[in-house]
């Protein structure tokens, strides 16, 4: 019996269910091979472009881990230790008024620009041993560090309340009250 393009196909019910069989039995062994397989391959893939791009961030900080350390090491908690404020040393309470003008001086000695600095006589009930001075400031990061370093130094310094710096317009602007001890 020859083959015609134009001849009819008839398929028996057997072969129309072996003919799914088959099918069904390729699609099954498909799944399994990408699941054994095809995600494996995926995962691992991913993996490795992970483990890459960790060693090079380990080679980029084991590039700087000298600079760090010659750092640490120099420093000893430097900033700290400059920034303990020393035994106060009163200022006597007729020239406490002066104060303002040296916290005036220590700022532009540094590079700030002194907007206030006022001295509150109110807080005395509650420290008459103290005097509480508050000043405002406006600069760059440099002299602000620098002028909270001074501060530090300041020998009349009882403590440092609170200090707030906000960035404004290219510059620092810094919140500073503090309490000046007092003396006979």
């Amino acid at each position: 019996m020859a083959l015609r393009l134009d001849m009819p196909v008839t398929l028996s019910p057997e072969m129309r269910q072996l003919a799914m069989r088959i099918g069904l039995g390729a699609l099954v062994v498909l799944l399994t091979a990408y699941v054994l397989v095809g995600m494996p391959l995926l995962e691992g893939r991913k993996l490795d472009a992970s483990i890459t791009e960790t060693k090079l961030q380990l080679d980029g900080q084991q590039k700087l881990l000298p600079t760090i350390a010659s750092i640490s090491a120099g420093a000893s908690n430097a900033t700290l230790t400059a920034m303990e404020a020393p035994k106060p040393v009163p200022v006597p309470r007729a020239q406490a008024y002066l104060m303002t003008d040296q916290l005036k001086n220590m700022a532009t000695a540094v590079g700030l620009e002194t907007l206030d600095v006022t001295l509150n006589t109110a807080g005395m009930a509650q420290d008459p041993d103290t005097i509480q001075a508050q000043g405002m400031f406006s600069g760059q990061n440099d002299g602000v560090r620098a002028f909270l370093i001074e501060l530090a130094r300041l020998p009349s310094l009882a403590r440092v309340e609170r200090v707030e710096i906000r960035a404004v317009d290219g510059h620092l602007e810094m919140m500073v009250l503090l309490r000046i001890a007092l003396g006979g």
